[in-house]
């Protein structure tokens, strides 16, 4: 992915460098973000790697996120540029060649930002001991970002990884500080849902991103700058397919406009049952609109009290 944001030129002046993964962007990764923004004069850059070439540690993880949010919340929080390389590219250079050739001669660096648990150089070898001796040596000032905690433990992928597959979107939106968030195209489905004047969209994931737990959500939809209460399922629609395809299917209160084609965002606010096998679509939508009903005051209420503030993050 180029794009201005997004490059692999050389900063025009000197930088301050956040290091991460920064897979969800999560509170204790903002954190890194704003120190980084924080340094005066020196331009705030973020190095990372590429979707598609994540470190070998990491190439069993799902993904939380795809990169348009990714990079959008690091541009909100004030990041100029993200340099993004193939880990390919970097995974033989030893600490200190990484420290010199992509910090130092490629980044113009001078501050380094990262936590105090990031790994780097040829298969991990380094962390902040090594960091902070090559920052020294080369003298670029070092700043190591302490974990941000929440109920006694560090907020990290991992934990909102495994809250998203539990179905916990109040733990989930806590961590992160925004909700779980599904951003993909609208693709055609059955038609079903308008046959009970109940219109659904769907949405596909993506082979190597997190799918929530299967079931019902209370959710809100943003489409064209607006947010809509919604109530979505995420699963396999066991009633009405083949059960083997899993995506997200929602309805979206208060909008009946065609949207295929448009890329939507669906966020996950809150669970509500298992997906269930129903003896006919006739059950099936009939619950479906029992689910609306219920769901849509706390959409709007959410809508009301968070909506804004989670545009904000995200920089939608």
């Amino acid at each position: 992915m180029q794009s201005d944001f997004v490059t692999d030129k050389i900063p025009e002046r000197p930088t301050a460098v956040a290091l991460g993964v920064f897979d969800g962007v999560h509170r204790g990764h903002r954190a890194v973000l704003k120190e980084a923004v924080s340094s005066g004069e020196l331009e705030p850059w973020v190095f990372t790697f590429s979707e598609k070439s994540m470190p070998t540690g990491k190439s069993g993880a799902k993904r939380l996120e795809p990169p348009r949010l990714k990079y959008g919340i690091m541009k909100k929080c004030g990041i100029a540029h993200v340099y993004a390389p193939d880990f390919a590219e970097m995974k033989d250079l030893s600490g200190e060649e990484f420290f010199r050739k992509v910090l130092i001669e490629h980044l113009r660096c001078k501050k380094v930002v990262c936590g105090t648990d990031f790994r780097f150089g040829s298969r991990a070898s380094c962390g902040a001991k090594e960091m902070t001796e090559f920052c020294e040596k080369y003298g670029i000032e070092c700043r190591l970002v302490e974990k941000v905690f929440d109920g006694g433990e560090e907020i990290s992928s991992t934990r909102i990884r495994a809250a998203a597959e539990r179905g916990d979107m109040a733990e989930v939106s806590r961590l992160a500080g925004y909700p779980f968030c599904i951003e993909k195209e609208i693709v055609g489905g059955k038609h079903l849902g308008r046959e009970f004047d109940l219109p659904t969209m769907n949405q596909h994931f993506d082979e190597g991103y997190i799918i929530p737990k299967f079931g019902v959500y209370v959710s809100a939809a943003y489409i064209d700058g607006k947010y809509y209460p919604a109530v979505t399922n995420v699963g396999v629609k066991p009633t009405v397919s083949d059960g083997k395809v899993p995506g997200a299917e929602t309805n979206v209160i208060g909008l009946s406009e065609d949207l295929y084609g448009k890329t939507v965002l669906v966020f996950l606010l809150g669970f509500v049952r298992e997906e269930m096998v129903f003896d006919s679509r006739e059950a099936l939508f009939e619950r479906i609109a029992f689910d609306r009903a219920n769901a849509e005051a706390g959409a709007a209420q959410w809508i009301r009290d968070h909506g804004a503030e989670t545009a904000e993050i995200l920089g939608i």
